[in-house]
């Protein structure tokens, strides 16, 4: 039993020491793994705001860098109107003639308008007018039967062009943004809406215009003159010279929304904000735009069609002989923390046909950017859909090493080598201890 109680002292002694030497590899594994212990989290994911949603998204390249429920479905309210902006600018003329119909004028719940006669003429360009500044329902409802030929029409052109641009959370209902249960959206959804609005300078003049005015006509005596309901862009304490664009709402249901588009050197910014409170709606978005015009920049790829081609041909054979036949770098960025480049991100590839290549550009687990091109002969279909190709080199990998801890493997069984050194030399003690003693019991017969 005492060589028992031995070996039993032996292994908890040898344990002990493991434990306490082994964890300190460990401790300092983590810290050094921890890349910014100190500093806010680069994506924006510290910040606070009191909507309940809320995007900031990079307006050329779609990404976003700030993000608080972004799919949650909302009321949008008024920024309902962006699209029925987007959709009278993509299909008609600006001189085009709107007659106000009976229903733009009686509607049973009006809200916002600007008093517009039934039979009156405007124009499509004073229509956008009327509903981007002054948020006038009247206007928009004249605007959308005009541009759909009918009302419903227009509402189904709304959802079809939602669709279009990859809203997945829309569903719209009327063209002004009056209460509907059925009428939702979510702040990423507005976001993309803003983003192909921003493509016409039509949208963007009109939008960020402070005020504006419709003269007298023979069916309007009076000067009708508008001013932008978004504070950011007209004269108010609220006024920011990088805000060029964007849309306000409000009702009971919806509560406050905003959109507002501002550009800083060669970054475009969107931000949405949704169901938000008075006091905080304007102060929120300026955070938002601030903190991501100071911790991002828009940064030009630096990978060519070479660098691809290598990458395809190691990643499957299909692409042994491949070409890409079209690779537009000159229009493809990044949007990289202040202080990186393309070369710090990972790349994956992914292609739902062998043929049509996106080269997706990662920060940690943030979409960066992303590159689009076409690859020529290309021997054969791949089940593998999705690789990643390039990933930088940590300081353990580039030592070496990878990410399993060798020091601490190596260091634990050279502990277990040494337990089962002298766990045996201890039994090989018993077993020539109990030898000996036999040996000298058998003398001491002997000699009796």
């Amino acid at each position: 039993m005492k060589y028992i109680r031995k070996i039993r002292k032996i292994i908890l002694a040898c344990c002990a020491a493991c434990f306490v030497v082994g964890i300190q590899p460990m401790c300092l594994m983590a810290v050094e793994n921890d890349n910014h212990p100190s500093e806010l989290p680069v994506w924006g994911d510290g910040l606070s705001i009191t909507g309940e949603s809320g995007i900031v998204m990079e307006a050329s390249t779609g990404i976003v860098l700030y993000e608080k429920n972004i799919n949650d479905v909302h009321y949008p309210a008024s920024i309902t109107k962006i699209m029925t902006a987007l959709l009278a600018i993509e299909n008609c003329e600006m001189d085009e003639i709107v007659t106000i119909p009976h229903e733009a004028v009686y509607m049973e719940d009006k809200g916002t308008h600007i008093a517009l006669d039934e039979g009156e003429q405007l124009t499509v360009e004073q229509c956008l007018y009327a509903v981007l500044l002054a948020s006038a329902n009247d206007a928009a409802y004249a605007l959308a039967e005009h541009v759909g030929g009918t009302y419903e029409n227009f509402i189904r052109m709304m959802n079809q062009k939602a669709k279009e641009i990859g809203c997945q959370n829309t569903n719209f209902t009327n063209p002004h943004g009056l209460p509907d249960e059925s009428h939702v959206t979510s702040a990423y959804d507005m976001a993309l809406i803003t983003k192909a609005a921003l493509e016409y300078d039509m949208f963007q003049t009109i939008s960020g215009t402070s005020y504006y005015e419709i003269p007298p006509t023979e069916h309007q005596k009076d000067l009708i003159p508008m001013y932008n309901h978004h504070k950011m862009i007209g004269k108010t304490e609220f006024q920011n010279e990088e805000v060029f664009a964007g849309k306000n709402g409000y009702t009971n249901a919806a509560a406050h929304t905003l959109v507002t588009c501002a550009k800083r050197d060669d970054m475009v910014l969107i931000c949405v904000v949704m169901k938000e409170q008075r006091e905080s709606l304007y102060q929120d978005t300026l955070e938002l735009l601030n903190d991501s015009f100071d911790r991002f920049t828009k940064v030009k790829i630096s990978e060519d069609k070479a660098y691809f081609e290598e990458m395809l041909k190691k990643e499957d054979p299909i692409f042994e002989n491949c070409v890409i036949s079209k690779l537009d770098t000159d229009q493809a960025y990044v949007m990289v923390p202040k202080g990186l480049n393309s070369s710090d991100l990972n790349i994956k590839l992914d292609y739902q046909e062998p043929e049509t290549v996106t080269a997706q550009y990662f920060y940690e687990d943030h979409l960066a950017g992303q590159v689009d091109f076409i690859v020529e002969n290309v021997q054969e279909e791949s089940d593998q859909l999705e690789h990643t190709v390039k990933e930088p080199l940590s300081e353990e990998k580039k030592s070496g090493g990878s990410s399993f801890n060798w020091k601490l493997f190596l260091f634990i069984t050279l502990i277990g080598v040494l337990v089962m050194g002298v766990l045996i030399k201890v039994l090989l003690d018993c077993y020539h201890s109990r030898n000996r003693k036999i040996r000298l019991g058998s003398k001491s017969k002997r000699k009796e």
